[in-house]
């Protein structure tokens, strides 16, 4: 009964003691910034095949290979090095707001086309 009431106690303490404060977000550094912008030079070539890719099943290899990797992916892959150019060159420097967060805006196009529209069509393209 001892040990129950001991190990009881060392996890109650553990548990108390061993918290995370989620009050507040991360905020990036130079580090990060530095780290994004050599990703984003190194894994651009990858955007003319990913970008195929997706466009194989819903345009057919014709188009998908004309639109999707020379004019969507080579303006992806060229818009990554730019991107990842500028946040090495300015790495020491916070440029977006005073801050280190990324200048890439999040992609507009998901690539999923609904076949059918939403019950209410308030939200329908």
């Amino acid at each position: 009964m001892k040990r129950i009431l001991t190990l009881a106690l060392v996890v109650t303490m553990a548990a108390t003691t061993a918290r995370a404060d989620i009050s507040m977000p991360i905020k990036d550094s130079f580090y990060d910034k530095l780290g994004r912008g050599i990703s984003d030079i190194v894994t651009s070539p990858s955007e003319m095949l990913d970008s195929q890719y997706g466009m194989i099943d819903t345009e057919g290899d014709n188009v998908a290979f004309c639109k999707g990797f020379l004019v969507q992916g080579i303006s992806r892959m060229v818009m990554d090095i730019g991107t990842g150019v500028f946040e090495v060159v300015t790495s020491p420097f916070p440029t977006n707001n005073g801050s280190y967060r990324s200048q890439k805006m999040p992609p507009y196009d998901s690539m999923v086309v609904n076949q059918y529209p939403p019950g209410d069509l308030t939200n329908w393209y």
